[in-house]
């Protein structure tokens, strides 16, 4: 994978930051937008349905590629704030679900450790699985962004498998958030 970071605000002008993980065919499989009007997240905001070419997003004058460690960082500062959480009984549980129009069975699994085989991770997501092949976890992504119901359960067993590391951190301090907000005081301070 490959991590790009895009310095660009919105239409208003206003200060913000696109964070982009790529994989090596050009796939989009996570996407942040962090602006002074909030946060957007892929695929619940905005869904890619064509490769992106890194080289030249990489050369752009307003993107620079970062560290895996640093786009970590930055995704645990704002993944609680997704809306697709709000479409669970608990985010903080693990749950199974099943899309009700495709009947695939989907995984919430907070620590983001894999359920075991044959389940995949849905691009877009550290935390939420679906049980098949690649193409049907980008089905799911695209049936999630058109907000397609899924219907909650406990799930029968919450064993993951082992070893694992907990995908979950929390942030404190400023981040990204905070420079943003620090970004557009000083824009604010400079126009007076």
């Amino acid at each position: 994978m490959r991590y790009i970071r895009m310095y660009k605000g919105s239409e208003d002008g206003a200060p913000g930051v696109t964070l982009y993980e790529i994989d090596a065919d050009g796939w989009v499989h996570r996407q942040l937008q962090v602006h002074a009007d909030g946060v957007r997240f892929s695929p619940e905001d905005i869904l890619l349905r064509r490769p992106v070419s890194v080289s030249y997003m990489a050369k752009h004058p307003d993107a620079e590629e970062i560290t895996s460690e640093e786009f970590e960082l930055h995704w645990a500062e704002f993944d609680h704030r997704r809306r697709f959480r709000e479409r669970m009984p608990n985010p903080w549980r693990a749950w199974q679900g099943q899309m009700v129009d495709s009947k695939r069975v989907l995984r919430w699994v907070p620590s983001g450790a894999s359920p075991g085989d044959g389940w995949l991770r849905v691009p877009g997501f550290v935390r939420l699985y679906v049980y098949g092949s690649n193409d049907e976890a980008w089905a799911t992504q695209r049936e999630l962004f058109l907000e397609r119901e899924v219907q909650w359960h406990t799930p029968a067993s919450d064993s993951v498998q082992q070893p694992y590391a907990a995908a979950r951190s929390i942030v404190n301090g400023p981040g990204l958030a905070g420079a943003l907000r620090i970004d557009e005081q000083s824009a604010t301070a400079s126009m007076s």
